[in-house]
């Protein structure tokens, strides 16, 4: 068939449509009634007068107007199943443009409002728990299942989302009260009242963007890393060995730059580091895959889905547990954060070098440095090239507000304040954990020297900290009276930044120590039994514990999403477990760890520190910052309702994952990696210029050993990354400047000192 057939087949059904006088809930010609309500309405002239047009030449089938009607939406079905999205054709609508009528695309919304259920309360009662709670009894009226009366865990179906494709002269207020006269009619003969809205900003038409300050500065960035990467990566290619002990300064900061020495220091699995500690690896990149998967149900939950009866099955269903609770991964960073920050420091404290006093201040810029470029190239990212690198029917109400968020609010990010102040409007939705890493961090550091220098008050302060932690959520949760976990309900994954549980309990720093501090306590714990092995009886028997209790608190989330439980635990109830799960799960993490790493339990470490997991696991950093923008392009760019189960889910999250870790490398090698190496290199060189001032190794008094020595610590906490669930690195020795580190001076001093050991110790900072 041609098309011009096809549109002469097209012409004649629609004037069928107009003439047979045939409207229904689901009549496709109730556009057309909108149309002639803008023709014969109050709106502007232009807008009257380009409504006329459009219907008389639909009438003569002309291709522009059956384009607009053809991508404008009737009724969906599938409604009482939660299908309440038909956003029509985004892409045919915004093409429309014959010199005087242009097509604007708008996404109304009409809220049913229907008559009280017949069914009374005893009826209700008397149902059976898998209706009163997860599905309506069949036999009950059809608006039980429509209407929403406040049950959290059910998805509305009394908003149904419908596209229009109208004159870009017709204004949205226009497009509302048409829709109103029109749709109302059909209601009435449902015994239902109707709520149309029309919001300005999800009414669009074809826009060509200009490069803004902010574009040109982005890319003016990435030009210059371009540039960066490619010189140093062509001096590295043209370098012979023995070259680099002789290199200028100059070619030793190129070098920083190299991605052939970068990618290689990602990749190089030899000699990494404390063999006890390497299985961490595999915790943390099976954490940040969890954390990714979490993330995608989430978006994709909140978007447009045509069976959301799906999610809500999924409430009361055990198996998702790991995902519903999947909050817990967020913990598991934390812990792993305080874990390895006090092995780190531990370990290059414990030097044999007298007259040493170590300054914290140090770690703290080294940190700083290390986050914060990253961080800020994200932001920049979405400050400028974010809303506009797609275009949807949802895209004004997702993507287009994270950047907005980002142009106000950017500098709290920057001085890691995000998560205390204007967190409705936070830049980076999941960035709150970066501050409340660093603030856990700037508390611990000085911790676990004064644990080092001082045990009794050290450890002291430590447990009047751990007891402060768990009281900080109890007296939270009870006096707000908010939820006891992060529940995914709609109202949270609607609005997660005004949600009262995420904004007052989830973000905060004071709040969520207590997997941190625990942490620190499991690796005081490590330190002190190193030495010893524990026996392969009592491993495996340990690990089972620590599982268990895993479990245990990953599963006790079905108390408060099944038959209810969130609404019906008391006050009390909800602050005593919002109180303990995480420390709870913080401490089988440490039970785990612990008989990983000092007992007997070679298939769990090989599993975990299989070698393709380490340089995965290294990217994870950089994972954490992109993988939300992978998430929200999805959820801002969707032109229809999707279809969701548990494979489609698997698919879509390994998708997502996949360019995901592609985003998250070129990260690595342009930004992470150089920084962090450039920071080893200005360290080094104060270092080798103390050494001189000295008179080298020998002559040398305690100034200079008490550099070295915090180079050694630095070398330790070098690799210390936050990422709202991850690090970059663990070992130093393969992310410094490794075989080919242009400060071998240094190195070579070190090799001459006897009490100075090569510090490759495992270190994971979060």
């Amino acid at each position: 068939m041609t098309a011009e057939k096809t549109r002469l087949l097209f012409a004649a059904l629609f004037t069928c449509g107009l003439t047979c006088e045939f409207v229904s809930a689901q009549d496709f010609w109730s556009t057309v009634r909108v149309y002639e309500r803008l023709r014969d309405g109050s709106a502007e002239a232009e807008c009257r007068n380009h409504a006329s047009l459009l219907v008389k030449s639909i009438q003569n089938a002309t291709y522009w107007a059956v384009k607009m009607l053809d991508s404008s939406a009737n009724f969906p079905s599938g409604v009482l199943e939660g299908n309440v999205y038909n956003l029509g054709d985004f892409d045919e609508c915004l093409s429309v443009d014959t010199g005087h009528v242009r097509g604007r695309y708008c996404l109304a919304t009409l809220n049913l409002l229907g008559p009280a259920s017949p069914v009374s309360k005893e009826q209700q009662k008397s149902r059976p728990v898998h209706y009163a709670h997860r599905a309506l009894d069949p036999y009950t009226n059809a608006w039980d299942q429509i209407q929403n009366r406040g049950e959290r865990w059910r998805f509305a179906r009394d908003a149904i989302k419908l596209a229009v494709c109208a004159p870009k002269s017709c204004t949205s207020l226009d497009v509302q009260r048409a829709m109103l006269d029109v749709y109302s009619t059909i209601t009435a003969t449902l015994n239902a009242t109707l709520r149309v809205e029309v919001p300005e900003k999800l009414c669009q038409t074809k826009q060509n963007f200009e490069a803004s300050f902010l574009d040109v500065l982005f890319f003016a960035v990435i030009g210059i890393l371009t540039g960066t990467v490619s010189a140093g990566t062509i001096l590295d290619y043209g370098l012979k060995k023995g070259d680099l002990k002789v290199c200028s300064m100059w070619k030793q900061i190129l070098l920083c730059w190299s991605a052939r020495k970068n990618f290689m220091g990602l990749s190089n699995m030899e000699k990494e580091s404390d063999t006890d500690l390497n299985f961490l690896f595999g915790i943390r990149l099976f954490s940040i895959l969890l954390v990714i998967a979490c993330h995608k149900v989430g978006f994709t939950t909140a978007g447009p889905v045509k069976n959301p009866s799906f999610q809500e099955q999924s409430f009361s269903q055990l198996q998702y547990m790991p995902i519903l609770h999947g909050d817990l991964v967020v913990d598991t960073f934390f812990f792993l954060a305080g874990f390895l920050l006090t092995v780190g420091l531990l370990k290059a404290l414990r030097r044999p070098i007298s007259g040493v006093k170590v300054s914290v201040w140090p770690l703290y810029l080294f940190r700083f440095l290390r986050l914060t470029p990253a961080y800020m190239l994200t932001i920049l990212f979405y400050m400028s090239v974010l809303p506009k690198m797609g275009s949807g029917p949802l895209w004004p109400v997702t993507v287009v507000p994270e950047s907005e968020y980002c142009r106000d609010n950017w500098w709290l990010n920057a001085l890691y304040l995000n998560n205390y102040v204007h967190v409705d409007r936070s830049c980076i939705e999941q960035g709150w954990y970066i501050p409340c890493d660093m603030h856990m961090f700037v508390v611990c550091a000085p911790l676990v020297l004064l644990v080092h220098r001082r045990p009794r008050i050290g450890k002291a302060l430590l447990a009047t900290l751990i007891i402060a932690s768990v009281l900080a959520p109890f007296l939270t949760i009870w006096i707000r009276d908010t939820d006891a976990m992060l529940l995914f309900f709609l109202d949270f994954l609607s609005g997660s930044r005004v949600h009262p549980y995420f904004s007052a309990v989830y973000v905060k720093s004071h709040v969520r120590g207590s997997p941190y501090l625990i942490g620190v306590l499991i690796g005081l714990i490590y330190m002190s039994k190193r030495q010893k092995r524990l026996a392969k009886a009592n491993s495996l028997p340990l690990l089972l514990i620590g599982f268990a209790m895993a479990m245990a608190t990953t599963f006790s989330a079905a108390l408060f999403y099944g038959n209810e439980g969130a609404a019906a635990a008391s006050p009390a109830a909800r602050a005593l477990y919002g109180a303990l799960h995480r420390p709870v799960w913080a401490f089988a993490l440490g039970i785990i760890v612990l008989a990983i790493s000092l007992g007997r339990i070679g298939f769990m470490r090989k599993v975990l520190s299989w070698k393709p997991l380490v340089p995965l696991s290294k990217l994870s950093y950089g994972a954490f910052l992109v993988h939300v923008v992978i998430l929200w392009y999805s959820a801002g760019s969707a032109r229809e309702a999707t279809y969701n189960n548990t494979f489609i889910m698997i698919l879509k999250t390994m998708g997502d994952t996949a360019v995901t870790f592609g985003a998250a490398l070129l990260l690595y090698l342009s930004v992470e990696a150089p920084i962090r190496d450039m920071a080893k290199l200005a360290l080094s060189v104060r270092i080798k210029m103390q050494m001189d001032v000295d008179g080298g190794v020998g002559g040398g008094g305690g100034e200079e050993k008490g550099e070295l020595a915090m180079e050694e610590m630095l070398n330790s906490t070098s690799e210390m990354a936050s990422n709202g669930g991850v690090s970059s690195s663990m070992a130093s020795n393969d992310s410094g400047l490794g075989s080919n580190d242009p400060s071998s001076a240094v190195v070579n001093a070190k090799q001459q000192r006897p009490d100075a050991r090569s510090q490759t110790d495992v270190v994971l900072a979060l």
